[in-house]
């Protein structure tokens, strides 16, 4: 693959990620208590707490991807994605995120309000995330931007 459409790769799979991850922090970000710190109900501390939370998110996605492309020993199986593809980017979406919620609960970088459904104290909108916007990044480009792509080429 050359190293040009490796990049527009890298890049689609980035903003795509990043939209889909921005909606989902802003939505779930009111299971958080922002009245408690490290956080701040403050409107300036929010934003960017969103923003870095996001870029997290997406570098997540990003290294799911190159994941399952070493395991393949192919970049290119994100053109061709397959229901054990899926798979794997759900299970490693899983993982990462009860590493990074046990991460938080140890170093006490957040915490929930009393709305969040938690399963064995672990907040369940964030262990679902990073599986949910992986396979749904990777299932957007498949379906709407590289098959787009693909028709548009033939033409």
């Amino acid at each position: 693959m050359k190293q040009q459409k490796i990049i527009i790769l890298i890049l689609s799979i980035v903003i795509v990620s990043f939209f889909l991850n921005f909606i989902w922090e802003v939505s779930h970000s009111f299971l958080y208590d922002w009245n408690s710190l490290p956080l701040e109900n403050d409107v300036y501390f929010y934003i960017l707490k969103i923003f870095i939370a996001t870029f997290g998110d997406v570098m997540y996605t990003i290294l799911i991807f190159f994941i399952i492309s070493i395991f393949k020993k192919d970049i290119s199986w994100i053109y061709s994605s397959k229901k054990s593809d899926y798979s794997f980017l759900i299970i490693l979406g899983l993982f990462f995120a009860i590493f990074v919620e046990i991460k938080a609960k140890l170093f006490n970088l957040w915490s929930y309000n009393q709305y969040m459904p938690q399963i064995l104290g672990i907040g369940l909108t964030p262990l679902i995330q990073p599986a949910a916007t992986s396979a749904l990044t990777i299932f957007i480009l498949n379906k709407f931007i590289f098959r787009a792509k693909t028709k548009g080429d033939r033409k």
